[in-house]
């Protein structure tokens, strides 16, 4: 039997699964750690160790709070300097076999980048432990429609309709029309879209600035998207912005649904399903929980991984 490994490198979070396995989820920030005396901490499942070659990374949630840290929402998920690490450290056995890999879209020469840094063997550490891959080939499914597909499949959504699935994730905002029997008659991949820009929307507030100038402080998107993720709506330890959030929600939002509606309009008569997927649906679930036609699963960031592990 050929192994397959599922990974879903995204601006925020990513998520990999061996099949037969639960999906891990980490962070998508790491730090550089190897030329480096700062303490690093504690390894565990979601914030891992990685040392690649002799490169030693932090990865996750521990790397948020280093010095310097890069998160994949500010310099791009498919850089082989974030694939290699992410896709490496959610194996924690060792592995031969193809690589399932999602995309927002189909770019030969990313493609050709991913596939470059993952086919091989590799040697990788991770938590300590030692481990021993051989990536035969990487397959590339596009986010979103597979998504859309295992929900028609699954009975989630109205088979006499077509549906709009709308897929919002930490930069990247992917939207399709598709039929029942998975026609897709547009979509589209729209860049920094998604909790990064509602995260920007939030430190540009006149409330954030007037803390900015206030303390002499610097807000990181990064750091404010885990304050939006994590539902406290207060950056750090003290700068709450709660006051100033459900209207800019709802802007970033109604923004959102607007260019995609008038973008994708010649194609919406026949469309009876809304499917909201991607970890961003989550702030608009009590907004659209209640609307005919709307569908959020129960774990929206998972929909993807979850149909890629059901083929």
């Amino acid at each position: 039997m050929i192994n397959i490994y599922c990974a879903d490198i995204g601006n925020y979070s990513s998520i990999t699964a061996l099949r037969g396995e639960k999906p891990k989820v980490m962070r998508s920030v790491l730090v550089d750690m190897t030329a480096t005396s700062a303490s690093r901490g504690i390894d565990s499942d979601d914030s891992p160790s990685v040392k690649l070659g002799n490169k030693f990374l932090v990865l996750g949630d521990r790397a948020v709070k280093q010095k310097n840290p890069q998160a994949a929402a500010e310099r791009g998920k498919q850089l082989p300097e974030f694939v290699k690490p992410f896709a490496l450290a959610g194996l924690r056995q060792d592995f031969e076999g193809t690589v399932r890999f999602l995309v927002p879209d189909r770019d030969r020469i990313e493609e050709e980048s991913i596939k470059s840094c993952l086919i091989d063997s590799h040697q990788v550490i991770v938590n300590s432990r030692n481990y021993q891959h051989r990536i035969k080939n990487v397959e590339f499914y596009l986010e979103t429609d597979v998504a859309v597909i295992h929900a028609y499949k699954t009975g989630k959504l109205d088979p006499e309709g077509d549906t709009l699935g709308i897929d919002i994730g930490g930069g990247t905002t992917n939207y399709v029309v598709m039929t029942p029997n998975g026609e897709v008659l547009t979509r589209r991949s729209i860049p920094k879209v998604g909790g990064v820009s509602l995260a920007n929307d939030i430190i540009n507030s006149d409330l954030i600035q007037n803390y900015a100038r206030q303390d002499k402080c610097a807000f990181k998107v990064a750091k404010m998207m885990d304050a939006i993720a994590d539902g406290s709506l207060i950056y750090g330890r003290k700068y709450d912005f709660s006051s100033v959030f459900p209207d800019l929600l709802e802007n970033w939002f109604n923004g959102l649904m607007d260019g995609i509606t008038t973008a994708a309009n010649d194609y919406l008569a026949d469309v009876t399903n809304i499917m909201l997927i991607g970890g961003c649906s989550n702030l608009v679930r009590h907004k659209l929980s209640s609307k005919t036609g709307f569908y959020i699963p129960v774990d929206p960031q998972l929909s993807n991984i979850q149909a890629l592990l059901a083929m």
